[in-house]
């Protein structure tokens, strides 16, 4: 406060010392100017044309009578017929401001400076109006200006600076004075209540200055409220790091790449940088570049370690917000679904062209008795496999709702069960089939379930497999049972492992009908197996062959 107050006066009294120098010397410098004005005029009224002639010898003489004022001849035409201070013969002067005055009203007056003297000027400038001798001959309407030395305005106000310091040290001195009676006599009390709230650490504060006691008392209650409020905003503060560092979205506030308010840890390991750095990736990659630049809201795709993320990114005008979100999931839902749109919508399109085409030729007659039959069973076939697929769709759908208690099969005896019903495609393809079964391994499980496992596996072991290749499947009892179906096919890419659980998905794209399936065979398994807690797994080469496992919970004890 002392301080303060001592600057305030200081300003106060520094402002208004130099305020009242400038009038004076705007008012110093006016009266210069008036007097300048009227001792031109007198100047003037000196000249004699029946005495002077306009030449350079006449401008030298008519100067030093003057005391070396500047005087300048100029014809009608404001061109310069000789000058005291130089040769400017046949120079204009039309365009400065008194001669301009002079032509126009027979007189002109200006303070300026001289582009020829090099300072600043006070020009009288007047139209004669008797001729004056110019080379011999009498010339009408010529111009006499002359010129004398003048100080700016600035330069009064400089001569008055010495002057104006004396003030101002007078006026420190005074100052320094009033600040210390100040501070000592009226805020003196302030600083003790300052210095004790200062060290009350938290603890109510007392005056014996009565004046004081209503400060006292706000303080008191602002520091009860101030305590309140900071422990509220660290309470809010840690729930809010909290709730950030827990979301799975990264979340990221900033004004621009190398100035990030705000970042969860989400982002921070997304992005590879810590809080109080500079983001790299807003830099380096041109796509989100030209979104920053252009400031409107957009969405962008990237891959990180993997895993597909949506960057999201929202403007608001002193800031940007990035959101960003793993859509692996759904961008495999989407690449499913497409697949599923592409391979149901040939499956299904191809026997219904066949079974319509048919169906339209025998309604019209047009089909050759003895080809009826065929057609027809191709209609039947073709039916088949619609309803095969609609089917696989609904046991895909029914697996979620499925809440029928389970209870023990005997996988043994199944898989003797059922493989005698693939014997017909076995020989087909002259697929040699081995068996390595271990007798009695029961599960926990339901019979349609491991029925529908087992004809899927065995299914694709021969539908992939080749010509003249091998089928083996193995079953193990033990601890932890484990199934597994091999077969010497065409094995799978590292694009198929990673997506041949996938619904929908097909390693066969040809849709041909003639050997494919649905892409929801494996997907089946696998929900089947995941909603059991069983271990799913494969082992492939491509052009080699695939195994597909199955380890089993252990078997309950009774």
């Amino acid at each position: 406060m002392r301080k303060r107050i001592l600057l305030v006066s200081l300003s106060v009294t520094i402002i208004g010392i130099l305020l009242f120098t400038l009038l004076i010397s705007d008012i110093f410098y006016r009266d210069i100017v008036r007097q300048a004005n009227e001792q031109l005029k007198i100047y003037a009224g000196f000249f004699d044309p029946e005495e002077l002639a306009f030449d350079e010898p006449s401008a030298l003489a008519f100067s030093q009578r003057l005391g070396g004022a500047r005087v300048t001849f100029m014809d009608a035409q404001a061109t310069i017929l000789a000058d005291s201070f130089g040769d400017l013969s046949e120079q204009s002067r039309g365009d400065r401001e008194e001669v301009v005055s002079a032509l126009l009203d027979g007189e002109g007056f200006a303070v300026r400076r001289s582009a020829t003297v090099g300072q600043s000027m006070m020009y009288y400038c007047v139209r004669l109006s008797q001729p004056v001798n110019v080379g011999g001959a009498l010339a009408e309407n010529c111009l006499l200006r002359i010129g004398i030395e003048s100080s700016s305005q600035t330069g009064v106000f400089i001569d008055a600076l010495p002057t104006m310091a004396w003030f101002l040290l007078l006026d420190i001195l005074c100052c320094l004075i009033f600040a210390w009676i100040a501070t000592n006599a009226v805020l003196r009390p302030v600083e003790l209540l300052t210095k004790e709230v200062a060290l009350s650490g938290g603890r109510p504060v007392s005056s014996r200055y009565a004046e004081l006691q209503p400060l006292v008392k706000m303080m008191n209650d602002m520091t009860a409220e101030i305590a309140e409020k900071v422990a509220h905003v660290e309470e809010e503060r840690r729930m809010e790091k909290l709730i950030l560092d827990s979301m799975e979205h990264g979340i990221v506030i900033f004004r621009d790449p190398n100035d990030v308010i705000l970042i969860n840890k989400t982002a921070s390991t997304l992005l590879g940088c810590d809080p109080n750095e500079p983001i790299d990736l807003f830099a380096s990659d041109h796509e989100i570049a030209d979104i920053l630049t252009a400031g409107e809201a957009a969405s962008v795709y990237r891959k990180i370690e993997g895993r597909d993320y949506n960057f999201r990114f929202t403007f608001r005008p002193d800031s940007c917000v990035l959101l960003i979100t793993d859509v692996t999931e759904s961008m495999a839902a989407m690449r499913s679904k497409n697949d599923f749109i592409a391979n149901v919508t040939h499956e299904m399109n191809t026997p219904l062209t066949s079974i319509k085409g048919f169906a339209e030729l025998i309604e019209t007659g047009a089909a050759p008795p003895e080809r009826v039959q065929g057609m027809a069973r191709t209609i039947i076939k073709q039916s088949d496999r619609l309803a095969n697929l609609i089917r696989s769709i609904i046991n895909f759908s029914a697996i979620d709702s499925d809440e029928l208690p389970d209870y023990e099969v005997n996988v043994s005896e199944l898989i003797a069960e059922l493989i005698g019903s693939f014997e017909p495609k076995l020989r087909k393809k002259n697929i040699a089939l081995q068996m390595d079964i271990e007798q009695g391994v029961v599960v926990l499980s339901r019979r349609e379930r491991l029925v529908e496992i087992l004809n899927n596996l065995i299914t694709n072991g021969i539908r992939y497999n080749k010509d003249g290749g091998r089928l083996e499947i193995s079953l193990t009892g033990g601890a932890r049972p484990e199934l597994t179906v091999r077969d010497t096919g065409i094995g799978l890419s590292e694009e198929d492992k990673e997506r041949i659980f996938d619904r929908f998905y097909t390693v066969d794209k040809s849709h041909n009908g003639g050997g494919g399936g649905f892409g929801l065979g494996l997907a089946i398994v696998k929900k089947l197996c995941r909603r059991a807690g069983w271990e799913l797994s494969v082992e492939s080469t491509l052009g080699e062959g695939t195994a597909f496992s199955i380890r089993f919970c252990p078997k309950p004890e009774k």
